[in-house]
């Protein structure tokens, strides 16, 4: 589901960047997800991997709601979200189990179960949870005499935000999912709940989610034959909402819905011809009075001959929506251009081991309240309607095109490395909100949607031996997002829209000593993000990692995270407490 990202890749095996690409592989992939990825990780994490204040400003977003790490019993490896050190993938393990907890509080629990059942017929049952339970930070504005920059952090003086608020964040996954394969096909299933709850000095929340999707797909290889593969998801989520000073709760329901398909004739092992066929809807309840929705088709011819490998398509595609009436002002009200390139050129300088690529691409995406959760678990229906402003939206990138090198060296370090343009006429950032026009005395975060354009470099690397593996990506954005001004947002409210930061990236390193003792070392870093009424401040997120291997199934593991203790905000104004220590179990069967 992340063919075009662009700015956000997570490299765990980084010798996977090899010989395995070169040839084309007659099996398309659809879901109901955007092209493009957040990797969003829900801090305070034990991982070693990319913290999610890094990427909060990547505009690259997961339309699957809280994706689960795991992708059934045939793809289960429990070590790709969490980076759980292990010198292989899973070997077919039927329990795996992992838990924790820290200072501040935040449990962390992680349960697969798959039955070794006959025939081919496979099945997991998972849960995960991740939360944080303790002191946020007071972030509030900060005046620098000597620039006259407005800042949001920790009042001077106060590095621990001693005079902060309680609150929590809670995060909990739980599903089955399922396989069956025959000789020219599978079907795939799975149901789950997802389950968010948040707490801060304003509002409680209490978001509950059920889940469905079915799959089926031909997965022949032959030269010639017939591809298909069609996929259906279904959400019902519901938000229960309290805010402070106001009588009773508030509720808000809604259903979303996909379904996405492809078909077509595969001519050879090197060509093929498909068309693409989906459909997305929502429809919430009376608060938002919104139905939306997008139909597409996008018909596409792959060839691949020599060192050539080409991609010809496009994608056609409208959306639409009605009963804007509710109490909410009107959502999903963005409207794409109806056409988009989708267009990828490579050729294999070096087989093997170097691979030039040019990718040209947009689309279009029906912005869900779900994703919007996704991208903020604070984001308040109360700051929106304060604002008069959507509380979500379509994202609508009208064109994107990028160049890159991409290779290994030795099948030991791995490298990507592009640069590209990205053209968007709506999209969500995090934005400021003021209720006293160019000042912040009582500022209030929000997530609104602008249209900007994005110039950026990137590379993503990283080194694979049998001791010791590294990782990580550097990334350089200049966008022409206007941070000159703040914009009238209705009801007496100010907006101003955060940059993306000019430079952010994260570095991970990992040893293990006879596969018994591992240790490693993360950071994640960013430059402040600047708006008109106020900036984020820049930081360093520096993670401590070690494993102890007591029994080959079993072991004892601890990370401390946020070591220099900085402000690390999630979003505006939200920032876990500092120094955190996390310490747990993993056990594998």
């Amino acid at each position: 589901m992340h063919r075009n990202r662009l700015f956000t890749i997570l490299i765990l095996l980084p010798a996977a960047i090899c010989a395995s690409a070169q040839d084309i592989d007659p099996t398309v992939e659809v879901s109901r997800t955007y092209q493009g990825k957040m990797m969003e990780v829900h801090k305070p994490m034990i991982s070693m991997q990319i913290p999610d204040s890094v990427m909060q400003f990547d505009l690259d977003f997961d339309y699957s709601v809280f994706d689960s790490p795991y992708k059934g019993t045939y793809e289960f490896n429990p070590y790709l979200q969490d980076m759980k050190p292990h010198p292989a993938a899973w070997t077919g393990r039927r329990l795996f189990l992992r838990a924790g907890a820290g200072y501040p509080l935040h449990p962390v629990f992680d349960f697969v179960w798959s039955p070794d059942l006959k025939g081919r017929f496979r099945m997991s049952a998972y849960a995960t949870h991740r939360s944080y339970v303790g002191r946020y930070r007071s972030i509030t504005p900060v005046l620098d005499e000597s620039s006259g920059d407005i800042s949001l952090g920790s009042p001077s003086g106060d590095a621990s935000g001693s005079n902060g608020w309680k609150g929590y964040d809670l995060l909990t996954t739980a599903g089955v999912e399922g396989r069956l394969g025959w000789d020219k096909g599978e079907f795939t299933f799975d149901a789950g709940y997802r389950g968010l709850a948040t707490k801060d000095s304003l509002l409680t929340r209490g978001y509950n989610a059920f889940t469905a999707g079915l799959r089926v797909r031909s997965s022949e290889s032959r030269d010639r034959y017939f591809l298909y593969d069609v996929a259906a998801d279904y959400m019902y989520g519901a938000d229960n909402l309290e805010y402070t000073g106001f009588a009773g709760s508030r509720g808000l329901s809604g259903h979303e819905f996909s379904l996405s398909s492809a078909f077509g004739p595969v001519f050879s092992r090197s060509q093929r011809l498909t068309v693409g066929l989906g459909l997305d809807m929502v429809s919430y309840s009376r608060a938002f009075g919104t139905t939306a929705g997008k139909v597409s088709v996008s018909p596409k011819y792959t060839f691949a001959k020599g060192r050539w490998n080409l991609g010809l398509g496009l994608v056609f595609s409208a959306m639409f929506s009605g009963g804007e009436d509710g109490l909410l002002p009107a959502q999903n009200t963005e409207r794409g251009q109806y056409v988009y390139p989708d267009i990828n050129i490579s050729y294999d300088v070096i087989r093997d081991y170097m691979r030039i690529y040019a990718l040209v691409g947009g689309g279009e995406s029906i912005g869900r309240y779900s994703s919007m959760l996704e991208k903020g678990h604070f984001i308040h229906p109360l700051f929106t309607l304060m604002a008069g402003t959507p509380l979500i939206d379509n994202t609508v990138e009208r064109i994107s095109a990028s160049l890159g090198i991409r290779g290994n060296i030795a099948s030991r370090f791995s490298y990507d490395l592009r640069a590209g343009y990205r053209n968007f006429a709506s999209a969500p950032v995090y934005a400021v909100l003021s209720s006293s026009g160019a000042s912040v005395d009582s500022p209030s975060p929000a997530l609104g949607y602008t249209g900007m354009q994005i110039f950026y470099a990137s590379l993503d690397y990283g080194w694979s031996s049998a001791d010791f593996s590294l990782d990580g990506n550097f990334t350089y954005r200049h966008s022409d997002l206007s941070s000159d001004g703040v914009l009238p947002a209705g009801y007496g409210t100010w907006m101003s829209f955060f940059r993306p930061a000019a430079f952010s990236g994260d570095v991970r390193a990992l040893y293990n000593w006879r596969s018994r003792i591992y240790a490693g070392a993360d950071c994640g870093f960013s430059l402040a993000r600047e708006s008109a009424l106020c900036l984020m401040d820049g930081y360093a997120d520096v993670g401590i990692y070690l494993e102890v291997r007591t029994a080959r199934l079993f072991s004892f593991w601890i990370r401390g995270g946020n070591l220099l203790n900085m402000t690390v905000q999630h979003m505006p104004m939200y920032a876990d407490s500092g120094i955190n220590f996390t310490a747990g179990i993993c056990l594998n069967l």
